[in-house]
């Protein structure tokens, strides 16, 4: 009988153990054969590496709020194939402006997140609800450094806990390639006006997420959730 009992308490610890951990699985993308990583975080699956879907590579000055634009770290070259076969592109994607990454980007049956997909990720990462509406950066719960991927980064790796292992693969801003190993940025679904929308970031010192707007015209990167 005693023997029966440990045996059961053991599988209710296991069991309990599995329902704390990320799902993870593979998606394929059709379009050009690309396939992903996800993770099952809470009730939401997200894609757990950098969109890499590259239809063309755009010169590094030519910006725009309303056409997609594409580039790939450190590439200046115009040449899709030629930049998919550079270090930075496996290691980070590809870098997009809003319209190419709200409009274009991620593959059928995907979109980008918007503000409250970010925010149910964050709150369940631990971001009360005091924090959570706040400008700028969000430090309850280390959901920073539970996102942030266990190498890679300057210094302060994450613990990727969440498994979605964010890479710093830094960002374009005024045509230029600016904060690789440092940080991360992430495009939101969700504009604030015209010219600006919605980010997160992470960075190499900080277990915090930052919510700050920038340019729409800027690259960053983009990790698409699975559509409901």
């Amino acid at each position: 009988m005693k023997k029966t009992a440990g045996i059961c308490i053991a599988l209710f610890l296991l069991a309990a153990a599995n329902a704390g951990a990320q799902q993870g699985g593979t998606f394929t993308d059709e379009r050009d054969g690309h396939t992903y990583r996800t993770v099952t975080i809470g009730s939401q699956t997200w894609m757990a590496e950098n969109l890499a879907y590259l239809p063309r590579v755009d010169r590094t000055n030519d910006l725009s709020w309303d056409d997609g634009r594409y580039w790939v770290y450190g590439y200046y070259g115009l040449d899709a194939g030629e930049a998919a076969r550079t270090p930075n592109y496996g290691k980070y994607g590809v870098l997009y402006n809003w319209a190419a990454a709200v409009k274009e980007a991620c593959p059928a049956g995907w979109r980008v997140p918007d503000e409250s997909d970010w925010r149910e990720l964050e709150q369940y990462l631990g971001i009360t609800d005091k924090e959570i509406v706040l400008r700028d950066w969000r430090e309850t719960g280390s959901a920073g450094k539970k996102l942030k991927s266990v190498t890679g980064w300057h210094t302060d790796s994450g613990s990727d806990e969440a498994g979605f292992d964010a890479v710093p693969g830094g960002l374009l801003g005024y045509d230029t390639f600016e904060c690789m190993n440092y940080c991360a940025y992430f495009w939101v679904g969700t504009a604030t006006h015209t010219d600006n929308a919605w980010i997160r970031s992470l960075l190499f010192d900080s277990n915090g997420v930052q919510r700050i707007e920038e340019r729409k015209w800027f690259g960053c990167s983009v990790r698409c959730i699975k559509a409901e």
